[in-house]
């Protein structure tokens, strides 16, 4: 039976799926930056006194905060994931 250079077989049995570091940084911080950033838009228009003008520059605020926030806990945990994947135990 012949393998990849990954050690997998070539015609589909006990095919392993190899996450990229960059690939689960960059995705992770994506997807918690927009998630951040709906949590901030969210949180500014909840905690604003009244409605007006002034709610909309509070949720752009609130989006970009939430969103810088997010982007950097996502790129740290996918961070995290593979460098404890990588290594051997």
């Amino acid at each position: 039976m012949m393998t990849d250079n990954d050690g997998s077989t070539i015609d589909g049995h006990n095919r392993q799926v190899v996450v990229d570091p960059s690939d689960a940084v960059t995705g992770l911080g994506f997807v918690l930056g927009v998630v951040g950033a709906a949590v901030g838009v969210l949180a500014a228009i909840v905690l604003s006194p009244q409605l007006e003008a002034s709610t909309i520059l509070y949720g752009v605020i609130g989006g970009l905060a939430g969103g810088s926030a997010g982007l950097v806990t996502g790129g740290m945990i996918g961070a995290v994931f593979s460098v404890a994947r990588g290594t051997s135990r």
